[in-house]
C-alpha cells in the first residue's frame, strides 16, 4: 500500500474519532462529555501524528501505531464493559469504533514494516 494511501486511511480514522466524540454527546450517553473531548483530541493527535509522519519525523511512526492501538485497544475494553453493563447503545457505538479502529492499526503495522 502506497504511503498516500496510509495517510488517506489515517486522516478519514481522524475524522471517524471526531465524528464519534460529537455522535456521543448528541446521543446522551453517560461520559457524553468526555467522550467529546476525547473523541476532539484523539482525533486531532492522530491528525497531528499523520502530518509529522507524512513529514518523515523519524518518532511519528511508532507514536502513530501506538497511539491508534490504545485506541483500538480501549474501545474493545469499554464496549465489552459497556455490553456488560447493560448499556447497548453506547457499547454499540464503542464496538463499531473497535471495528473501524483494528483494520486502521493493522495497516498502520504493514505500513511501518515497509
Amino acid at each position: 500500500m502506497s504511503s498516500a494511501a496510509v495517510q488517506w486511511i489515517v486522516r478519514c480514522y481522524a475524522v471517524v474519532l471526531v465524528v464519534a466524540g460529537v455522535a456521543s454527546y448528541v446521543l446522551g450517553t453517560g461520559h457524553a462529555p468526555i467522550a467529546l473531548v476525547g473523541g476532539i483530541g484523539g482525533g486531532t493527535l492522530v491528525a497531528v501524528l499523520s502530518g509529522l509522519f507524512r513529514r518523515r519525523v523519524f518518532w511519528s511512526r511508532p507514536a502513530l501505531v501506538t497511539a491508534v492501538g490504545i485506541f483500538t485497544l480501549s474501545f474493545i475494553w469499554r464496549s465489552a464493559e459497556s455490553f456488560v453493563r447493560g448499556q447497548h447503545r453506547s457499547g454499540l457505538l464503542l464496538a463499531v469504533l473497535a471495528a473501524v479502529s483494528l483494520p486502521v492499526f493493522v495497516v498502520l503495522l504493514r505500513a511501518w514494516n515497509r
